[in-house]
């Protein structure tokens, strides 16, 4: 062969491979272009570089079709796993207080979650629950306000109590009412804040004078808030039942029955001890406080989308798609039991997927 024809041939070689390789590189269809991502970049570097080697030693090489280089085929499932979700759910745990904690809720006007509140009075909480419930008619009406605050550790929620100190009365929405009782730090929880001023003339004026309580109560990392008439028995009452429930957020709390276990990581296998099923994002009060009875035991139930624990919904009947609930998590089923039989609620085995 003589140098020329040698250069001819090496030439048509290199045209033919050049055409292979910009016929690989033609751009995925949109769609595809996320799925394939980097691994679709990694191959055109290495096929650039299978072509400088052919061209160099004037030989042939085979450029992969466009469509060799796609996403390979996802690993087989069993047919009796579960697949994951699609899309992870939101607003899981543990960043949401389960409705019926409250002391009082079964009975309240609105409970709502996401409630307006003071920052300068109660910081940065990691979650928050406030509830309204109100006594007597028209004029005689008087609001009572409860709210639960839940803090990242008991650091935090100390703070809070010690930058609340001095602007108390402030914080009680009243600064410039005449103080009945001056701030006082009751025994009640790890540490507690009162106050009492008389209500203002208003509007209406129905309520002037009235005592009006302002109590705040710590244990561990959360801080429960109380306000309404003195004279309203719930205004004592509410305290009295909520305080035991709190001890879930701090130590020496240990579980009546069977100890809970944390959700597993994604795709683990556990057992739920369903507390409730709600609507998310409702303000409408739970039936009952089961939530709350629990906490007085050892137990913090959690608040979880139902799509984020797969077998629940099916076994409880309900739609998974708009729906929360409240559970306890077990490692086996005789663990399960013990609140299943003592207090009716139902068990189910379900697969996490948002831990």
């Amino acid at each position: 062969m003589t140098p020329d024809a040698g250069h001819e041939a090496v030439d048509q070689a290199f045209r033919a491979l050049r055409a292979r390789v910009d016929t690989a590189a033609v751009a995925p269809p949109a769609e595809r272009i996320e799925a394939r991502g980097r691994r679709r970049r990694a191959g055109h570097v290495a096929l650039a570089g299978l072509t400088v080697l052919a061209v160099l030693a004037g030989g042939w090489a085979i450029a992969r079709p466009p469509d060799r280089d796609a996403a390979p085929n996802p690993p087989a499932v069993s047919p009796t796993a579960p697949a994951a979700p699609t899309a992870t759910p939101t607003g899981t745990r543990p960043d949401r207080i389960p409705p019926g904690f409250l002391a009082g809720e079964a009975r309240a006007e609105q409970v709502i979650d996401e409630h307006t509140f003071q920052v300068e009075c109660f910081g940065q909480p990691v979650a928050r629950r406030a509830m309204t419930e109100f006594d007597g008619e028209q004029a005689q009406r008087r609001q009572l306000s409860q709210a639960l605050y839940v803090y990242r550790d008991e650091n935090a929620a100390k703070a809070v109590m010690r930058d609340l100190r001095p602007r108390l009365q402030r914080c009680s929405g009243f600064e410039g009412a005449s103080v009945l009782a001056p701030a006082s730090s009751p025994a009640l929880g790890a540490e507690a804040l009162s106050i009492t001023v008389a209500l203002p003339r208003d509007g209406a004026g129905e309520q002037t004078g009235q005592p009006f309580r302002f109590l705040v109560v710590r244990v561990g990392s959360a801080i429960a808030e109380f306000d309404g008439i003195v004279r309203t028995p719930e205004t004592l009452d509410r305290p009295g039942a909520m305080i035991p429930r709190m001890c879930v957020f701090g130590s020496g709390c240990p579980p009546a029955y069977a100890a809970p276990v944390p959700p597993p990581a994604n795709g683990g296998e556990v057992w739920a001890a369903v507390v409730g099923v709600h609507e998310t994002g409702t303000q409408r009060p739970p039936r009952d406080e089961t939530a709350g009875e629990l906490a007085v035991l050892g137990y913090r139930a959690v608040v979880v989308p139902l799509a984020c624990d797969v077998g629940a919904a099916a076994a409880l009947g309900v739609a998974a798609e708009g729906n929360s609930y409240t559970v306890v998590y077990f490692a086996s089923r005789q663990d399960a039991s013990s609140l299943e039989q003592k207090y009716g609620l139902t068990a189910v085995r379900v697969r996490t997927y948002c831990s």
